[in-house]
């Protein structure tokens, strides 16, 4: 019975760090959601259940044949690799070519294997996955959503009994979204699903939370998940919250107690200092309150005590989140009225609208369309060195183009050299502070960019695409992408606040609505 069993599993980091300790996991269920913030270890953990990567302690168990998504972008993108090749028919088709021009060699017979249909089947499955290429083109050449389908489509097809997915539905559209909804439910085998896409995580049986305090599995879905998570987070909370009320009342009674004392001695000192009462009485007075008042401190110093265990105890149960937030440096006043100009861009006429638009000094704008429409051709043309790669796009200022593949990032630099190579104009204690308020604190600068999760990464070239001496047009490919919810947030709240021009390309309404979008260009289909 296919099976995938992880006991005791440890992940040490370069730095010393452990990234977690004594994980337990075992896919028992059809679906199992992997959640957890940016940075947390989800893609690690992943890598190791495939066997790329080994354990500081701990075993892996597989049982069957295991098939990953990775989110990291795909080798394809570097690669002469067509279409068909990738899918694995470029040798039956040139068999196919062959017989149809008159070929009888029984090699091409044998290579065709009486697969008369490889190419109409193919062809119908680019249109279902919304390609409109050739089975001839590279892969290389497809957009961000129409790659990660063609990958999908491809794990699916090999009927694996395990399938480990880390962040299937980023570049995907709201149809690509619900294709991919559609092939996890209908999988007749175990996925493991790693992912902060609430409508794919609503498919899972059973979510795993990975924090600073292990893993732990939640019954019932994401939506159960997340009541069960809160209501458990804030009744720690309140416990918190009770201890640090009952330790001051403690407190402020020991200083009570010892304001009265100190009063009570200062009379029994006037009071025999008078005369008033024999010496004897007096000192026998004075004996039994020290000892009432030495009892009672010892007393209420153990309250302190146990108070101060249960705190401490209760604390260790709270996640380690560290605070974040995203800073974008305000640009300068720009003079100029008109940034750039959009004039009937188009990648193909056949299929899609020409689209027009000026691009202005206050004008930040949602850049929409499903996969394959253009988005990303667009802003590589208004990033081009000339400003004038597609004939109609032009610009008149400065850019600096967020890519999908985190293009800007040196995987060999720390994080501190990446930061400070990308943003002369920061001193290293401005890069250090900027990079502690996205989580990089103290000697997690010096982690190397290849030891980051894609949530980190993506935090990383945000900060440094945001803060150029030159104030330049922001053009974001899909920032919100590897985020968790609570960054995704941030990042939302930031660009609201920043009052410099960008272009946004986001398939996720409620982030481009936070954003404070005040411009909108759709390409649209004929």
């Amino acid at each position: 019975m296919p099976a995938l069993i992880a006991s005791q599993i440890s992940h040490q980091l370069e730095t010393g760090e452990w990234l977690f300790r004594s994980i337990n996991l075992s896919l028992n269920h059809h679906i199992t959601g992997l959640t957890g913030k940016n940075g947390s270890g989800k893609s690690v953990l992943l890598s190791i259940l495939t066997g790329e990567c080994l354990p500081d302690a701990g075993n892996v168990e597989r049982q069957g044949r295991v098939a990953t998504y990775s989110q990291l972008p795909s080798e394809l993108l570097i690669r002469d690799m067509t279409i068909a090749q990738y899918l694995g028919i470029d040798d039956k088709r040139q068999a196919l070519r062959a017989i149809e021009q008159g070929s009888t060699r029984q090699e091409d017979f044998d290579r065709l294997s009486d697969d008369w249909e490889v190419e109409q089947r193919a062809i119908e499955l680019m249109a279902q996955l919304s390609i409109a290429l050739s089975l001839d083109d590279f892969c290389c050449h497809l957009s961000g959503g129409q790659l990660a389908k063609l990958q999908l489509y491809y794990l699916f097809e090999q009927s694996p009994d395990i399938l480990l997915l880390d962040e299937p539905s980023n570049h995907l559209d709201t149809q690509g979204k619900q294709w991919l909804i559609n092939k996890l439910k209908a999988f007749p085998g175990k996925i493991l699903l790693v992912s902060h896409d609430r409508a794919l995580l609503r498919c899972a049986d059973v979510i795993c939370h990975l924090s600073s305090l292990g893993l732990k599995s939640y019954r019932g879905g994401y939506d159960e998940f997340q009541r069960q998570y809160n209501v458990e987070k804030q009744a720690l909370s309140s416990k918190i919250d009770n201890l640090k009320s009952e330790k001051k009342k403690i407190e402020r009674q020991i200083q009570l107690n010892a304001e009265k004392a100190q009063q009570r001695e200062a009379m029994g000192n006037r009071a025999r200092r008078s005369g008033s009462q024999p010496k004897i009485l007096m000192d026998a007075m004075k004996d039994s309150a020290q000892v009432t008042r030495s009892a009672a401190i010892t007393n209420q110093n153990n309250q302190l005590k146990r108070n101060q265990h249960k705190l401490e105890t209760l604390r260790k149960q709270q996640e380690e989140v560290n605070k974040q937030s995203f800073y974008l440096a305000q640009p300068d006043k720009e003079t100029r009225a008109n940034l750039a100009s959009i004039t009937d861009f188009c990648v193909d006429t056949r299929r899609w609208q020409p689209v027009s638009l000026r691009i202005g000094k206050t004008d930040r704008i949602h850049l929409s369309g499903i996969n394959g429409c253009g988005k990303s051709t667009l802003l590589k043309a208004l990033n081009s060195p000339t400003g004038n790669l597609h004939q109609g796009v032009k610009r008149k200022t400065k850019t600096v183009y967020l890519d999908q593949h985190f293009s800007l990032l040196s995987e060999k630099l720390s994080v501190l050299a990446t930061l400070c190579q990308f943003c002369p104009n920061l001193s290293e204690r401005e890069a250090r502070i900027m990079l502690a308020g996205i989580g990089f604190r103290k000697d997690s600068v010096f982690k190397t960019v290849s030891m980051l999760s894609g949530g980190e990464k993506m935090k990383l070239a945000i900060l440094m695409v945001s803060h150029q001496p030159s104030s330049p047009l922001l053009l974001l490919d899909e920032p919100d992408n590897h985020l968790d919810i609570d960054s995704k947030r941030l990042l939302a709240e930031a660009l609201a606040e920043y009052s410099g021009p960008f272009i946004l390309v986001s398939h996720d309404q409620h982030f481009v609505d936070e954003s404070r979008i005040n411009n909108i260009l759709n390409i649209k289909a004929v």
